[in-house]
């Protein structure tokens, strides 16, 4: 009479199950990081060209502009890719913060909120708020990915039929 008998190795099984819980930290964090580094080069991307007319936020932001210089830079203002060089990711308690402390950044990329950004800038520099909401839009994706690699390693296939 044929027969099988199929069976698990319970201690192999229960390493496994160790690995994994061990590992989920880590596979979390490690997304997290590249997530924020995804968002920080997305963030670095240089904007276009000012355009003409100047959509200023206020009169008030024109004559200040124009007094002061071109805001102390010179008119025309020269970029100085400070705003590009300032970003940058930092460890934090829960994960990894995306930020840049350039003065002038808010007026730039604008604020987590959406808000911030001049209207000199809207559309020719890209807005945190959108590029944060792509790139955390595939984070549950990229995470079960990342989960179902590190199973396969885990998790490898033994041959326990003697062929």
């Amino acid at each position: 009479m044929p027969q099988i008998t199929i069976h698990s190795n319970v201690q192999i099984v229960r390493q496994g199950l160790e690995k994994l819980r061990a590992g989920i930290p880590t596979i979390g964090r490690k997304r997290l990081y590249d997530a924020a580094e995804d968002l920080m080069h997305r963030m670095q991307v240089p904007g276009t060209k000012s355009v003409y007319p100047v959509h200023w936020d206020s009169p008030l932001q024109r004559r200040a502009f124009f007094a002061s210089n071109g805001f102390g830079q010179g008119i025309p203002t020269v970029r100085s890719n400070s705003y590009i060089k300032g970003w940058k990711v930092e460890r934090s308690d829960s994960g990894y913060t995306v930020k840049n402390d350039q003065p002038r950044a808010k007026f730039i990329g604008g604020l987590a909120s959406g808000a911030g950004q001049s209207q000199i800038h809207v559309g020719r520099w890209r807005l945190l708020r959108d590029q944060a909401e792509l790139v955390v839009k595939n984070l549950p994706k990229l995470v079960v990915e990342n989960l179902r690699d590190f199973i396969k390693k885990v998790f490898v296939p033994t041959d326990t039929m003697g062929r």
